[in-house]
C-alpha cells in the first residue's frame, strides 16, 4: 500500500476491486434478510404456536396475538386483549466441500452460526368488532461468517443483517362470516458485511449501511362455518436507500449508498376442525423476490474501489406449500406437527457464499399448554432440510471460485401469551 490507498495498475485493478465489491454486496444490502431460515432471506419464524405447523394455515390461524404477522385479519376473531413475547433460537449449518478458487485457503470452512431472534405482540379491542394490534418483529436477517484466510475470501467473510419492522394494525369484523385488516410497516434495515480484495496483500474491505422505509399489509378471513376458515394477506414491498461507509483495510473509507426493495409477499391459508379434538391446515405464499435483480452500490469518493460497483442477481419469484395437524387431547394442551416446502428463489448462477441455500424442506413438532385462563404457553421445534446449494462463480477478475455447500437448519422458539 501507498499513501492510503490500493496500488490497482490501470483498468484491471480497478476491475478488481469492483468484482469482489459486488461480491460483497450482491447478497449483503439485498440481505435485509437471512439465509437462516426461509428461502431467500426472510424470517418466518414469528410464532411458536405457527411454527409446531410449519406455519401451514398460517395465513387462517387465529389462535393468538401472534398470528397477525401472517394475517391482521385474525384479531378480529379473537376475544380478549393479549400481549405474546416470542423468542426463536435459530442454528444454521453451512459446510463447505470442495472448494475451489484462484487462492490457497481453507477449503472445509464453515459459514453457519446461530442466533436468536425476538418479537412482540400486543392487542386491544376497541369495540367487539373493532381491534387494535401491533408487532414488533424481525422479517429479515442474516449472519454467517467465514476464516479470513478461506479458499472463498474474495467473496464473503463476514455477513449481518439486521432488521426491525414495528407494525400497527386495524381489524374490523363486519359479521359472524367476514373479517378484514390493515396495517402499516415501519421498517428499519442494518447492513455489515466483508470480503477481502484481490490484490497485494488481501486488504480486507467493509461496508455498512442502514435506512428506515415504509409499507402496508392487508388482510381478510372468511370463516364459513365455525372451525373452518380461509385466510388472505398480502404484504407491500419496502423500499430502502441505504446509506453507510465503504472501508478498505481499516484505513480508508468513504460514504456509500444502494438501493434494496424488500419482497412483497401474498399468501392464502386452510384451516378446518374435524371435530374439537382434530383440525388440519394448509397454507400457500408467495413471495416476489423478482425485485431483487441487481445491487448497485455508489460511492462517494474513490478510493481506489471504482465509483460504483453492479452485481447481477435475477432472483426468481418463490412459493411456499405447508400442510399440518394439530391435536388437543384436553381443553389445555394442543399438539402440532407439519410438513413445507420452500422453494429457492436464487438461480444457480448467482448463488453465492453468503446465502448458499437451495430449496427446503420443514419438518416440525410443537405444544402448547394453557397454564391457566390468562396465561398460554408454546413451543416449536423445527428441522429443515436444505438441498445442497452449488456456487460456481467465474467472474474472471478475482479469479474462478466454485464449491458445494452442505445446509441445515434447526429451529427452537417459544413464546408466552398473556390474556386480561
Amino acid at each position: 500500500m501507498n499513501n492510503g490507498t490500493i496500488p490497482f495498475v490501470g483498468l484491471r485493478g480497478r476491475l478488481l476491486a469492483m468484482t469482489a465489491l459486488s461480491g460483497l454486496c450482491a447478497a449483503g444490502v439485498v440481505l435485509s434478510a437471512s439465509d437462516t431460515q426461509a428461502a431467500g432471506f426472510a424470517l418466518k419464524e414469528q410464532s411458536a404456536a405457527a411454527q409446531g405447523n410449519s406455519f401451514a394455515g398460517a395465513t387462517a390461524g387465529a389462535e393468538d396475538v401472534t398470528y397477525m404477522f401472517f394475517n391482521p385479519a385474525a384479531l378480529a376473531l379473537i376475544d380478549e386483549n393479549q400481549i405474546g413475547g416470542v423468542l426463536s433460537y435459530i442454528d444454521v449449518t453451512a459446510d463447505t466441500n470442495n472448494a475451489n478458487s484462484a487462492i490457497f485457503g481453507d477449503d472445509t470452512a464453515s459459514g453457519g452460526g446461530s442466533a436468536i431472534v425476538p418479537a412482540i405482540y400486543g392487542m386491544w379491542s376497541i369495540s367487539s368488532d373493532l381491534k387494535l394490534g401491533l408487532g414488533i418483529n424481525v422479517p429479515f436477517g442474516l449472519s454467517t461468517s467465514y476464516p479470513q484466510d478461506w479458499a472463498g475470501q474474495f467473496y464473503a467473510i463476514e455477513s449481518e443483517i439486521h432488521s426491525i419492522n414495528i407494525n400497527p394494525v386495524l381489524s374490523y369484523r363486519f359479521n359472524d362470516m367476514f373479517s378484514v385488516a390493515a396495517g402499516l410497516q415501519i421498517q428499519t434495515v442494518e447492513v455489515n458485511l466483508s470480503n477481502t480484495l484481490p490484490v497485494e496483500g488481501f486488504p480486507l474491505f467493509e461496508v455498512e449501511g442502514d435506512d428506515w422505509g415504509y409499507g402496508f399489509n392487508l388482510g381478510a378471513m372468511i370463516e364459513f362455518s365455525e372451525g373452518t376458515r380461509l385466510g388472505l394477506a398480502y404484504r407491500s414491498r419496502i423500499v430502502h436507500e441505504l446509506s453507510g461507509t465503504a472501508t478498505v483495510a481499516s484505513a480508508v473509507s468513504t460514504g456509500a449508498t444502494a438501493d434494496f426493495t424488500s419482497p412483497d409477499t401474498a399468501s392464502i391459508g386452510f384451516y378446518h376442525e374435524f371435530t374439537p379434538q382434530w383440525a388440519v391446515m394448509a397454507e400457500a405464499a408467495w413471495t416476489g423476490w423478482s425485485t431483487f435483480d441487481e445491487i448497485r452500490i455508489e460511492m462517494a469518493e474513490n478510493i481506489g474501489l471504482g465509483p460504483t460497483a453492479v452485481v447481477e442477481e435475477n432472483w426468481d419469484d418463490s412459493w411456499f406449500y405447508g400442510a399440518g395437524l394439530t391435536w388437543r387431547p384436553t381443553p389445555q394442551w394442543s399438539i402440532r406437527t407439519g410438513v413445507a416446502f420452500d422453494q429457492s428463489p436464487i438461480p444457480d448462477a448467482t448463488r453465492t457464499p453468503r446465502i448458499p441455500g437451495n430449496d427446503r424442506t420443514w419438518v416440525s413438532l410443537g405444544a402448547g399448554f394453557e397454564v391457566s385462563p390468562a396465561f398460554k404457553i408454546d413451543a416449536g421445534y423445527t428441522h429443515i432440510l436444505v438441498d445442497d446449494g452449488n456456487v460456481e462463480l467465474n467472474t474472471g477478475t478475482p479469479g474462478e471460485f466454485t464449491a458445494t455447500f452442505e445446509n441445515s437448519v434447526d429451529i427452537i422458539t417459544v413464546q408466552g401469551i398473556f390474556k386480561f
